[in-house]
C-alpha cells in the first residue's frame, strides 16, 4: 500500500497516487506498508532510488542499516509493534531521504505511526513548518516511536510494581502462593522481561540511527532538527537506562519467586519428614504386638490393649513436643 503525503503550509495533506501517475511537486513524505512489486517500482520511479527488500531491511551490519548511495541516505531502525495484546516484537523500518523527500518502507504496523500521522495532518501541530522536508518527518516519526516506547515502559513498571506488591505484601497468616499462583506470576514477569529486551534492541537501533543522522544533517538552516536529534539522543539514553533498571528489578523478582518455592517445597518436604518421624514409634509398637508369638503376657491382661494404646501415643507426642521445643516446626 502506497500513502503520499503533500505538505501544505504547516501540516500534512494525505492525497491519493496510483502507481503510473505523476507525484505532486510538494510531495513530501511516501509511505511504503506491506508494498507489492508493483508499487516498488512506482515509487523508484517517482523518486530516483532504489528501495530496499524485505531482505535487504533484516541485515544486521551497521553498514548494511546506515549508508549513502548515488546521494541518496539509506537508515533502517528496529521498532516495536504490536502483535496482540499479549505479544510484541521487534520490525524494520528503513528511512530513504531522496532529493529532500522521505520514503518509509515497513512491513510491520508500529502505533507510532499512526500517531505521528494522526497528529501531523492536524493545522498547527508544531511539527512541521514551511521549511520543512523529509527529515523534518523522519525525526518527527522517531520521536513518536521513542514517546511509544516510554508509554510501554511506564505500563511494565506497573505490572512489575503489581507482581511485586502481590510477592512482598502478603498477610504474615495468608495461605501460601499456589503452584498454579506461582507458575502465573513466573509466566507474567517473564513476559514482561522479553518485552524490555525487544525494548533494548528497539533502544540500541535508535541510538545508532541518532549517530548517523547527526552526521547528514547539514549546517545552520537545520539547526532545529539537531536540537531535536540532540534531544532524542538523551531521552534514548535515558530510556535505556530504565529498561537496565526494569531488568535488574525483574531478575530480583524472579530470583524471590524461586526462593519462596523452594522455602514452600522445603515446608512441605519438612512436614513429611516430621510425619514419618511422629509415626515411626507407634508403627514399631504396633508390629511388636502384631506379632504372632505364645509367650506375650500383655495379650492376656485386661489393661494390655489400652497401655498399647498409650504407648503408641506417648512415642509419637514426646517426639512432637521436642521438635516444637527446638523450633523445628
Amino acid at each position: 500500500m502506497i500513502q503520499v503525503f503533500c505538505i501544505e503550509d504547516d501540516y500534512l495533506l494525505a492525497v491519493e497516487v496510483q502507481p503510473g501517475e505523476a507525484l505532486p511537486d510538494n510531495a513530501l513524505w511516501i509511505d511504503l506498508f506491506n508494498p507489492s512489486e508493483d508499487e516498488d517500482r512506482a515509487v523508484e520511479t517517482w523518486t530516483g532510488a532504489d528501495i530496499p527488500t524485505s531482505e535487504d531491511m533484516v541485515e544486521i551490519e551497521e553498514t548494511s542499516r546506515f549508508y549513502s548511495e548515488a546521494g541518496v541516505q539509506y537508515l533502517t531502525v528496529p521498532i516495536l509493534h504490536t502483535v496482540d495484546d499479549e505479544h510484541r516484537t521487534v520490525a524494520p523500518v528503513s528511512f530513504v531521504i531522496t532529493g529532500g523527500r522521505l520514503v518509509t518502507v515497513r512491513h510491520s504496523d508500529p502505533k507510532a505511526f499512526s500517531f505521528y500521522i494522526n497528529r501531523a495532518t492536524k493545522p498547527g501541530n508544531r511539527l512541521l513548518g514551511k521549511n520543512s522536508n523529509g527529515k523534518t518527518v523522519m525525526i518527527g516519526l522517531i520521536e513518536a516511536v521513542t514517546d511509544r516506547l516510554a508509554d510501554l515502559l511506564e505500563n511494565v513498571t506497573e505490572d512489575i510494581d503489581t507482581a511485586s506488591d502481590r510477592i512482598y505484601h502478603r498477610p504474615v497468616n495468608s495461605r501460601p502462593m499456589s503452584t498454579k499462583e506461582f507458575r502465573r506470576m513466573l509466566t507474567r514477569i517473564g513476559r514482561q522481561g522479553t518485552f524490555l529486551s525487544k525494548a533494548r534492541e528497539s533502544l540500541s537501533g535508535i541510538r545508532r540511527f541518532v549517530a548517523y543522522a547527526t552526521t547528514i544533517m547539514g549546517t545552520e538552516k537545520q539547526q532545529d532538527l539537531r536540537t531535536r536529534i540532540k534531544a532524542l539522543e538523551r531521552d534514548a539514553n535515558s530510556l535505556e537506562n530504565y529498561v537496565d533498571f526494569l531488568s535488574n528489578k525483574i531478575t530480583f523478582l524472579l530470583d524471590t519467586i524461586v526462593g519462596l518455592i523452594s522455602v514452600e517445597q522445603s515446608a512441605i518436604i519438612k512436614v513429611f519428614s516430621v510425619a514419618a518421624v511422629g509415626f515411626m514409634p507407634p508403627t514399631l509398637i504396633a508390629s511388636i504386638y502384631g506379632m504372632n508369638f505364645d509367650f506375650m503376657p500383655e495379650l492376656d491382661e485386661r489393661w494390655g490393649y489400652p497401655l498399647a494404646l498409650l504407648l503408641m501415643f506417648l512415642s509419637a507426642a514426646l517426639p512432637l513436643y521436642y521438635f516444637r521445643r527446638k523450633g523445628w516446626l
